[in-house]
């Protein structure tokens, strides 16, 4: 459930920021899996959705977009990027344009999972509780949880509703932005496909398109290859592996065999 202050710092850390805008259904806590990857030269920060707290008409894409600039106002400065998942890529580009006067140079937007463009395909909150479960289970908007359905149904889809409401009947409409524009992408993300993310790097003229194994919710399930993804995007160096232990002297004519490297595999950005 989502409950908790509007703003959350994650992990205070370097001169460089993250600021993470949640998916629809999702919450401040939603990164922390991603969090746990970040390295000390980073800080990072998330946004609890408003309708965690609020009544009446759900805030539509233009209210959230000013919500979040004035409760992350004092996070919005470079070097950094905003990274806005699913609904939360919509929310981050309405903000990018709506703010743009005041946006940093240096301050990136990454669109990540990103909704598909124009009215949305289901209408999916006139959906009842257990077709609108099954239909998003189907897109992999919601996280695989081994709870029955009824309990899920009373956690999530509250929350979920009231979030897809903000894209209304006609959903978003992705056009350039002053900010540098990255797209990341899940390889089996059924809600936003590559052939989706190949036409909004059009659309939006964006930098780039980076690749995370797995499904829409890779920023949560794919947490390590997210960060790589990231850290790319924000032009560092890699982090650096901790060596292994130096090991013991060797006893005359014995020799050990070097461990072999492991490493990540990120599909090369598209």
């Amino acid at each position: 459930m989502r409950t908790g202050p509007d703003r959350l710092v994650l992990r205070e850390g370097g001169p460089y920021r993250l600021v993470c805008l949640p998916y629809a259904g999702g919450s401040a806590r939603s990164f922390t899996r991603l969090v746990r990857q970040v390295t000390e030269d980073w800080t990072v920060v998330a946004a609890q959705p408003p309708a965690a707290h609020a009544h009446g008409t759900p805030p539509d894409l233009d209210e959230l977009a000013d919500f979040y600039a004035d409760l992350l106002a004092t996070d919005l400065a470079g070097p950094g990027i905003v990274l806005g998942h699913s609904l939360g890529a919509a929310v981050a580009h309405r903000m990018a344009q709506r703010h743009a006067a005041n946006w940093p140079a240096d301050l990136r937007l990454v669109l990540s999972a990103p909704p598909r463009p124009g009215p949305p395909g289901y209408a999916l909150t006139g959906l009842d509780d257990h077709s609108l479960l099954s239909v998003a289970r189907a897109r992999g908007i919601v996280p695989e949880l081994e709870l029955p359905d009824e309990l899920v149904i009373r956690l999530l889809l509250p929350g979920l509703r009231r979030d897809l409401a903000a894209l209304g009947g006609t959903g978003w409409t992705p056009e350039p932005v002053g900010p540098p524009v990255h797209l990341l992408g899940g390889t089996d993300d059924p809600a936003s496909p590559p052939a989706v993310l190949s036409e909004l790097a059009d659309r939006l003229a964006a930098r780039g398109t980076r690749w995370v194994p797995g499904g829409h919710l890779f920023v949560m399930d794919q947490p390590e290859a997210t960060y790589a993804a990231l850290r790319k995007i924000a032009g560092c160096a890699p982090p650096a592996r901790p060596r292994p232990a130096a090991p013991p002297t060797a006893v005359a004519g014995t020799a050990s065999a070097p461990a072999p490297a492991g490493a990540g595999l990120l599909p090369e950005p598209g």
